[in-house]
């Protein structure tokens, strides 16, 4: 128990010592950043208010160290998240979530698989989630990360989220990534989407199915979902291929992929649609490659991770085939 407590302690001291300024304590650090968002035009008392609930959470930054150092690839990361007994939940789920999941579909335009797919590559289609004070864990990421301005930005969504009277909540909480609800998203995301869809009088992404479907649904109708696509597929490569298009980025038409050398997965020609994708490969040419339409960048934005949103769209292509009866 002893050495257990002497890594944790060592873990963080290493964290800090490497990320943070070391002439700020954590709370002289919260303190600044306070004024920091005063200055910047927030509430003054609601922004103090907020902070008086802030207390430094360790595990948050440990926790995103040991995912930082942790090596994955496609190969082994997509059979662990999207397994027989994920992908069974899903086709579940979606079949009983179908009726609402399609009013939704004539509202927001995404269609539902997706939304499905994202709830079970989030928390497993878990159906109720806690967590831990969002204000601290944002706070403690930010301290430990003082180069990356995103986390003001969510610690500033965070207290207008608690002074929303809409939203009925007297705390945030979050995962130890700072991210919220059924769905994983951020604060600046539920804040630009939030939809209390069961019209109970809240809007609740923690404990209701319903308001976490909408609000996720929404914020993709947001970004610019296009209904009539889908997010991308599973390519190969000709031998002799332009590593360098990988780095580039640019959208070219399916014909123009085909025109180079591209084919399906399964060898067949890429299909006719006219379309523009880009190419992607988290783990490099030789790793499993993609081509991606713009949905894709909507999933990206939502997850935050590469893996998890090829994860997503993976899981959707499991619940859309073969057909659910």
């Amino acid at each position: 128990m002893i050495a257990r407590i002497a890594a944790f302690t060592f873990a963080i001291s290493a964290v800090f010592s490497v990320s943070a300024q070391p002439e700020l304590s954590f709370y002289q650090y919260v303190k600044q950043l306070e004024k920091t968002l005063v200055e910047k035009g927030a509430d003054a008392n609601e922004t103090k208010e907020a902070f008086n609930s802030i207390k430094l959470f360790k595990k948050a930054v440990v926790v995103q160290q040991r995912q930082r150092n942790k090596v994955k690839t496609l190969d082994t990361f997509l059979p662990r998240l999207v397994n027989e007994e994920r992908v069974s939940k899903a086709r579940a789920l979606y079949k009983e979530h179908l009726p609402l999941l399609k009013e939704m579909e004539k509202k927001y335009h995404i269609q539902p698989r997706f939304l499905v797919a994202l709830w079970g590559v989030a928390n497993d289609f878990s159906d109720s989630v806690d967590g831990y004070n969002a204000l601290s864990v944002l706070s403690s990421l930010a301290y430990a990360n003082q180069q990356q301005a995103s986390y003001e930005q969510e610690i500033k969504a965070t207290i207008d989220l608690l002074n929303t009277p809409a939203l009925g909540v007297a705390e945030i909480k979050s995962n130890w990534t700072g991210k919220v609800g059924l769905f994983n998203i951020d604060s600046s995301q539920y804040l630009s989407s939030y939809q209390d869809y069961n019209q109970d009088g809240k809007v609740d992404i923690w404990h209701s199915v319903d308001d976490s479907f909408a609000t996720t649904a929404k914020l993709l109708e947001n970004f610019g979902w296009q209904e009539k696509y889908t997010w991308g597929r599973q390519v190969k490569l000709p031998k002799e291929f332009d590593s360098s298009m990988l780095e580039k980025g640019e959208y070219k038409s399916l014909s123009q992929w085909k025109a180079l050398g591209l084919t399906r997965f399964d060898n067949r020609a890429l299909p006719n649609a006219t379309l523009t994708a880009k190419l992607v490969a988290p783990d490099g040419i030789k790793g499993r490659v993609y081509l991606t339409y713009h949905n894709f960048e909507h999933l990206l934005a939502l997850t935050d991770s590469m893996y998890n949103a090829i994860a997503v769209g993976y899981l959707s292509n499991r619940i859309k085939y073969p057909p659910i009866k």
